[in-house]
């Protein structure tokens, strides 16, 4: 055997029993959430063709896909991201639905990830799609949709920080500043680099924003750094921003979230991807986003009809890794010992009226099952004989 015939690829990595089930807990808990409010279940391939990607190239970095060539030279993907295929859909086969439209999805994507990053490459996403409504009203169904995904996997120990793109967008946009400047300061914005972004506004000295965008990586807090925002930076792009994200905010709050709820003007990710409100959800115990997502007004439009859409993703990688997980009640357990004389068809009845009053039950073979002793772990231990079945604890 080589080298690598024991080991995963960079990125990835094998999952043991409790974190696959309480995986599985969590899928089934936010697959009944999403349902209860009418999300449905779709699923893209896995691959995809690199076209795909390649219209998007706007939203998305193509180094970061694992590509392949198919039986004909064209080329492949192993799929980075779920929205994009699910747009994709939408323009072809659901190109005629009644809008709006209310999916639901649990993937995988896959990116490239350095060994020594400690970055997966192989991520497990389940998310939700809103497409064709985009009034204010189904931004806060979104973000109120995310708040009860959070809590219904880990509990009250939850945080969502809430943006709008449009304040950064007319920040930059006020500057005249060449498109690969922009992306700088995004970049450096969103990793809170300060040094480095004063050095690089240095030649913008004199213009409004200059000072806003110094700042913009420390607003955030309370709605107070809304008046903050405004103080340093107005012009109608920016207050409309700035007031819509005000009333989202208070619409949340009026709905019990207020505690849950932080301003981060400086989440800018991805500017040329969202157009609007922009999100992210922490819990206990992660020091990254769990969650993510917002308004992605525009995306649509690459594949067909241009139709409003916003959702979010939840990282099932990270919340089975890092968060504490809600109390759920455990199925208490049975062992059922058999032995090479032990009927089989009485064997199979008991494991069926097992399941049936609620219990986990396994088979169990020993050499004896009329000596077999007592077995650790199980609530219950029955034991067939023969014919004969018995409980021995």
């Amino acid at each position: 055997m080589n080298q690598f015939g024991k080991i995963t690829p960079d990125g990835t990595k094998d999952r043991l029993f409790d974190e696959c089930e309480k995986r599985g807990a969590f899928i089934r808990a936010l697959g009944d959430l999403f349902r209860a409010r009418g999300f449905r279940e779709v699923s893209t391939p896995v691959l995809e063709y690199y076209d795909v990607f390649e219209t998007a190239k706007g939203y998305f970095p193509q180094q970061s896909i694992y590509k392949l060539i198919d039986h004909t030279g064209r080329i492949l993907v192993l799929r980075p991201d779920c929205t994009i295929p699910i747009a994709r859909l939408i323009g072809s086969r659901l190109k005629n639905h009644t809008d709006p439209l209310r999916i639901f999805y649990n993937q995988k994507i896959y990116r490239y990830a350095d060994g020594n990053s400690g970055v997966s490459g192989e991520i497990s996403q389940m998310g939700v799609e809103y497409i064709g409504a985009n009034l204010a009203i189904c931004d806060v169904e979104i973000m109120e949709l995310a708040a009860r995904s959070l809590n219904a996997v880990c509990g009250d120990d939850f945080q969502l920080e809430l943006c709008h793109i449009g304040y950064f967008n007319a920040l930059v946009d006020s500057l005249n500043a060449p498109a690969e400047i922009g992306e700088q300061i995004r970049d450096l914005v969103e990793h809170k680099n300060f040094p480095a972004l004063d050095s690089l506004l240095e030649q913008f000295e004199g213009c409004p924003a200059q000072k806003a965008l110094k700042k913009l990586p420390a607003l955030f807090g309370s709605v107070a750094v809304l008046n903050e925002a405004r103080a340093l930076f107005s012009n109608e792009a920016s207050d409309k921003a700035l007031d819509y994200l005000a009333s989202i905010y208070n619409t949340l709050s009026s709905l019990g979230l207020a505690e849950h709820l932080t301003i981060d003007l400086g989440l800018v990710n991805q500017a040329d991807y969202y157009t609007g409100i922009i999100f992210r959800g922490y819990t206990a115990g992660a020091g990254e986003p769990v969650l993510s997502g917002g308004r992605y007004d525009g995306l649509t439009r690459e594949f067909g009809e241009d139709r409003p859409a916003t959702g979010f993703a939840v990282n099932l990688d990270l919340l089975c890794e890092k968060a504490a997980t809600k109390q759920q009640n455990k199925a208490a357990s049975a062992a059922v010992l058999v032995d090479e004389k032990s009927d089989i068809k009485k064997v199979f009845e008991l494991l069926g009226k097992l399941n049936a009053e609620g219990y986990t039950a396994q088979i169990i073979p020993v050499e004896d099952a009329v000596c077999a002793g007592n077995k650790t772990g199980f609530d219950r231990i029955f034991a067939v004989v023969g014919e004969t079945e018995r409980e021995v604890l």
